[in-house]
């Protein structure tokens, strides 16, 4: 079973993820939390050896590269990661981000919408996906001390405010017209962690409960 967490940048998955996979694992629900950049410097993952341990500098590397080139690398390392394990665990998995922002992203520099739905379609479908839709100001807030990247601003090499947001609202309406279309699950994300965690630990063990009705 796939559940994904999604979001725009800044909106917490990666944090929320974590705690999530932990809570549940708590609770007796073991889950798998995946994350693109497993891959790198991981045994478990022998068919991606050839990449640098640096993830830092992988990330800007990827940033430079041609916008088709950078889209296809990206869908590549998220489809190795849920994929290309040795030994998969057998357990439910949980995906901080799976591709939407990246495709999302990607569109929005200027990639053709059917294409990119075309390659998405042929990665694992998530049987539920919890979107934090966060508003780019507070987005905003949380990133401006020093975690923006230029991909995240349109490209600006400043990371200025005025693109970061601009960027974040287009990213934002492409996620908003797939979460109306394919039934995502939309949890506030502007609230104390705490309380987020708490709404995405019940929709996640409903989500397992009902995979397990159905699966028996």
């Amino acid at each position: 079973m796939l559940i994904s967490v999604v979001g725009a940048d800044g909106a917490g998955k990666s944090t929320l993820t974590r705690l999530l996979a932990r809570r549940l694992t708590e609770l007796g629900r073991p889950i798998e939390r995946i994350d693109r950049w497993d891959i790198v410097d991981n045994p478990a993952y022998p068919a991606t050896r050839f990449m640098r341990p640096d993830v830092p500098d992988t990330r800007l590397c990827v940033a430079e590269m041609p916008t088709e080139s950078r889209f296809l690398f990206l869908m590549w390392s998220i489809s190795m990661a849920v994929l290309g394990k040795r030994n998969p665990s057998g357990s439910a998995t949980l995906l901080d981000g799976y591709w939407m922002k990246h495709a999302a992203s990607e569109i929005v520099y200027g990639l053709d919408r059917p294409w990119v739905e075309a390659i998405t379609a042929g990665l694992p479908s998530s049987d539920v996906v919890l979107y934090l839709r966060v508003d780019p100001e507070a987005a905003w807030e949380r990133k401006r001390d020093g975690d923006v990247v230029p991909y995240e601003c349109g490209m600006d090499p400043n990371c200025g405010e005025h693109t970061f947001l601009s960027h974040q609202r287009k990213i934002r309406a492409e996620l908003d017209s797939w979460a109306e279309r394919d039934g995502w699950i939309v949890v506030d994300p502007h609230r104390p962690v705490p309380e987020v965690l708490d709404d995405l630990v019940r929709r996640a063990e409903s989500a397992l409960d009902e995979h397990s009705v159905s699966a028996g």
